[in-house]
């Protein structure tokens, strides 16, 4: 008889986090490397990735400072090969990296506008494609975009990361498709309003109004994204993939 609880361990998997020095990507790290998984731990800083790496190490969990800017592509080149050479590739990646810039539509120009798909779109697809060729030397793997309920209900002033997000859904819908036959699955989490630094961008009276909106009325505590992480990486949802999970507290219902 197979023991549920086994069916959400990671050990033996390498999976790799980019933004994971804060917020989500660090709760997140947490969660995988506490379920068995050897995680990297990316951003663009390579100090905060030490310092990270040095807490962690501390909580006895296994982990390596691995800096990369998603935004260049030499560095995702830089990073594919890494993972090949060191670990012989990858068993998850959690895109996570993100610029999410507040201006109105009418004062996003050109050079932010570039510079956020660089990171939010563009990134997220060539870490993606690196992935699935260290995925298939292992016969598969799981990819996670993270997005945001903005994809689904967008706010006034965040359009660019609103727009990108959405993005993101049909992104991992046809990477599901088209590698799915190498065993590789692809998913997205699609979260709300969390107790992180993007939350900071509403006032307090603004973030109080959502949470009484909210069917769970409150922020949500960023290791809940870890878990949710967890579910899609493991084996129990081995048969999930091209799916859109909202982490939200309800808030995208109450929206509606």
């Amino acid at each position: 008889m197979i023991d549920p609880t086994d069916m959400f361990r990671l050990d033996g998997k390498v999976a790799l986090i980019t933004g994971s020095t804060k917020g989500l990507g660090l709760a997140t790290a947490r969660v995988l490397a506490g379920a068995g998984a050897h995680v990297l731990i990316s951003s663009r800083k390579p100090d905060e990735c030490e310092s990270v790496v040095a807490a962690l190490k501390g909580e006895g969990m296994s982990v390596e400072a691995r800096p990369c800017h998603i935004g260049k592509l030499e560095d995702i080149d830089a990073m594919e090969a890494h993972l090949d050479n060191v670990h012989g590739g990858l068993d998850i990646l959690v895109n996570n990296a993100v610029l999410s810039p507040l201006r109105s539509i009418d004062d996003t120009d050109p050079g932010l506008f570039r510079k956020t798909v660089e990171v939010d779109l563009q990134g997220y697809w060539y870490m993606s494609v690196a992935a699935t060729r260290l995925m298939k030397k292992k016969a598969g793997g799981s990819i996670i975009n993270v997005a945001s309920v903005a994809a689904l209900h967008p706010d006034k002033g965040l359009a660019l990361y609103s727009t990108l997000k959405t993005a993101l859904i049909g992104m991992s819908r046809s990477f599901a498709l088209e590698y799915g036959e190498h065993g590789i699955r692809v998913n997205t989490i699609l979260p709300g309003l969390f107790e992180t630094q993007l939350a900071d961008k509403y006032s307090n009276e603004d973030r109080q109004k959502m949470c009484r909106t909210m069917c769970l009325p409150r922020l949500g505590r960023p290791e809940e994204i870890g878990y949710a992480a967890l579910y899609l990486t493991s084996p129990a949802s081995a048969f999930v993939t091209g799916a859109s999970l909202v982490v939200d507290g309800g808030l995208s219902v109450a929206l509606m």
